[in-house]
């Protein structure tokens, strides 16, 4: 049937690679890597495997998915390039597909617009 990989998973349509777990799995998978901490009143992040901190969540949460777990990676919806990553991604974007190098482009993808 189409949509599917032989019986073990949904494929995307747009990409025709395996759609990884849902959201929640995947952030279920970078919060057991994560802990909240309170350090002289002042609340951050830490990544339980090495130690990292940052006061900003995201921070530690791109860290844990770029240093300590495969998520699969995701693919530029401009140009089909692989990134192994959410940040390589925006990176990506910011290099190759930023015309004035602003948060125009970026900003757009992640509402799902596209206006050049």
């Amino acid at each position: 049937e189409e949509g599917y990989d032989d019986g073990s998973g949904m494929i995307d349509p747009n990409t025709g690679m395996p759609i990884a777990a849902g959201a929640d799995g995947n952030k279920d998978a970078l919060m057991s890597y994560m802990r909240r901490c309170q350090v002289d009143g002042l609340i951050s992040w830490e990544c339980v495997e090495c130690g990292y901190t940052s006061k900003y969540k995201t921070r530690v949460e791109e860290h844990v998915e770029a240093r300590h777990v495969a998520l699969g990676g995701v693919l530029c919806q401009l140009c089909h390039v692989y990134c192994p990553n959410k940040k390589s991604l925006r990176n990506h974007q910011y290099k190759r597909h930023s015309t004035n190098r602003g948060s125009r482009l970026i900003h757009s993808l992640s509402l799902g617009t596209i206006s050049e």
